[in-house]
């Protein structure tokens, strides 16, 4: 189907741009309210039908075909004209505030930012699936070579269990959770008995926050190949989210009694004691992944945060350099720094700490917290040296 691929390099761009316009004034339709409610719909929906128009052109039908299926994109989608369609007559026929008064009334219409409904005249409508269609188009955007490959590959033989998996993992990375899901259960028809399928099932159903299902996909993947380490670790991720620390303590011994070397697994136990307010044998744990992997980062925002919490801030300080070493960029990172600092009496180096921490990500929270902590001690102190 290579023969499309002049027509594709013209209608990406198109596509990019339509989806920007799209998730831009969907951002503008949830900020603004009602202000400018009928300008942010009528860009919205305009953006939404021209992507439409884009993927079920009547002129190019065998094309758009083979467009839609390389993005996974079916008849279903809230993207179909037939679906498009209702709201598009909803605004056509209102009336554009500032016109001539001969046009029809404008419609009640009001929208809800926290449900995504838009009501009009009494209907409601759904906007947050039409806008999670966009969002999936546009972020499967960037992989369109290899998703073409891999929809070519299984157009010459639908039981291409590698392409289907292929184009799975293609899907997850561009956080398609449903369709990379879909997939791997067609690749599972294929080769059930296929251990990395399985577990690329777990991440998936743990990234969609089925958690059962998900642990039930890690045990197929341990009985499958049980010296597949990460599904031990991932099983003991999923356990800890559904608080059944015991059971992912046991899960990540099991591992370790494998392999005294595999740094996650320590860093997996360290997280679980830590939970069960084990914290100094937590500290043991994550200082084992440590020795293995000195710059293991998750370990040492971990270790940094559990001296603080025992109030050891010397011990604490020194992990946080080491851990801003290998992520200077880290916002949490010079938070935590800056509490330390502050409870050790350094106030201006713990300003100056969360100060870098705003400078990274403007309104952080935790930096604000400890910033404002910081300054109405100074504050205090300076009233009573007043006195």
């Amino acid at each position: 189907m290579r023969e499309f691929d002049s027509e594709f390099d013209k209608l990406l761009p198109e596509l990019r741009g339509h989806c920007n316009v799209a998730l831009r004034s969907f951002g503008n339709l949830n900020s603004f309210g009602d202000t400018n409610l009928y300008t942010a719909l009528k860009e919205f929906l305009t953006a939404c039908h021209q992507i439409s128009a884009i993927l079920w052109d009547k002129n190019n039908k065998k094309h758009r075909k083979h467009l839609r299926s390389i993005f996974s994109i079916n008849n279903n989608s809230p993207l179909f004209p037939g679906v498009l369609s209702e709201l598009e007559t909803v605004i056509e026929n209102m009336k554009i505030p500032g016109e001539s008064t001969g046009m029809r009334e404008q419609a009640s219409l009001s929208y809800t930012p926290e449900t995504k409904i838009l009501t009009a005249d009494g209907e409601k409508y759904e906007l947050l699936p039409l806008f999670l269609a966009v969002r999936d188009l546009y972020a499967s955007l960037p992989l369109f070579k290899e998703l073409q490959t891999c929809t070519e590959m299984l157009e010459k033989d639908p039981q291409d269990a590698t392409a289907l998996f292929q184009k799975a993992v293609l899907f997850y990375k561009a956080r398609r959770f449903e369709t990379a899901l879909q997939l791997t259960g067609q690749v599972l028809e294929i080769v059930p008995a296929d251990f990395r399928v399985w577990y690329n099932r777990g991440v998936v159903l743990s990234e969609m926050g089925r958690l059962e299902d998900s642990l039930a996909a890690y045990d197929r993947v341990i009985e499958l190949e049980p010296a597949f380490e990460m599904a031990w670790d991932n099983k003991g991720v999923v356990l800890s989210r559904l608080g059944r620390f015991d059971e992912a303590l046991e899960t990540y011994e099991t591992v370790l009694r494998r392999n005294q070397k595999y740094a996650e697994a320590w860093a997996g136990k360290g997280s679980v004691l830590s939970a069960l307010d084990r914290k100094e044998e937590a500290l043991e744990a994550y200082g084992s992944a440590l020795k293995i992997r000195p710059d293991y980062l998750e370990a040492l925002k971990s270790v940094s945060s559990l001296f603080s919490r025992l109030g050891r801030y010397e011990e604490a300080l020194g992990a946080y350099d080491t851990a801003l070493q290998a992520a200077p960029g880290a916002p949490e990172l010079w938070a935590g720094k800056g509490l330390v600092l502050s409870e050790l009496g350094r106030q201006e180096e713990a300003l100056q700490s969360c100060s870098r921490a705003l400078e990274l990500k403007p309104g952080f929270a935790p930096a604000l917290e400890v910033k404002v902590k910081i300054l109405s001690e100074m504050g205090r102190q300076k009233a009573r040296a007043s006195q």
